[in-house]
């Protein structure tokens, strides 16, 4: 039983480390928007998968230490909760309490998390808010008069052109 404690432990610990880094790369995300820095973006973009597929790999083994190693455990058929698992393992209260402090832990560095991705979500959304206004004012509105490469009024039979006339 002390080994499975033991490696519950231990894998909280890298559950807790890579919503650690997940908290750097979304830092290091907030800056590539602000400076619109597209490569950066996509590197981030790819950081965050890897990370979140890491702390899904990493549920699922806490899971699965847990119904190897506690019998009632395999029984579980609600959705994984670390709270609801934490409960549920027959240990002693000092030993819960050291898991306890660990999820809780992990529970604060979840919502600096969800700030994050909160914050670039609307950041985000003002960015494309701006780029789809400057797109509005060189797309085709056909309620203005066009010009075309040319210098000529275009009486709104071209429907591809940059320019518009200013009423």
């Amino acid at each position: 039983m002390e080994k499975a404690i033991d490696n519950i432990q231990t894998l909280l610990k890298e559950k807790l480390a890579c919503y650690q880094q997940l908290h750097l790369v979304l830092k290091a995300e907030k800056k590539a928007i602000g400076t619109i820095d597209l490569g950066m973006i996509w590197e981030t973009t790819r950081a965050k998968k890897n990370l979140i597929g890491k702390i899904e790999d990493l549920r699922n083994n806490i899971l699965a230490v847990c119904q190897n190693h506690f019998s009632g455990m395999d029984k579980i058929t609600e959705p994984f909760s670390l709270g609801a698992l934490i409960h549920a393992l027959p240990l002693p209260n000092r030993r819960k309490n050291d898991i306890r402090q660990l999820k809780r832990t992990i529970d604060k560095e979840k919502d600096i998390v969800a700030h994050f991705i909160e914050y670039n979500h609307i950041q985000v959304k003002k960015q494309m808010s701006i780029v789809d206004s400057i797109m509005n004012l060189f797309g085709n509105n056909v309620a203005r008069n066009q010009y075309t490469g040319k210098g000529m009024m275009t009486r709104r039979r071209k429907n591809n052109c940059l320019f518009m006339a200013q009423v």
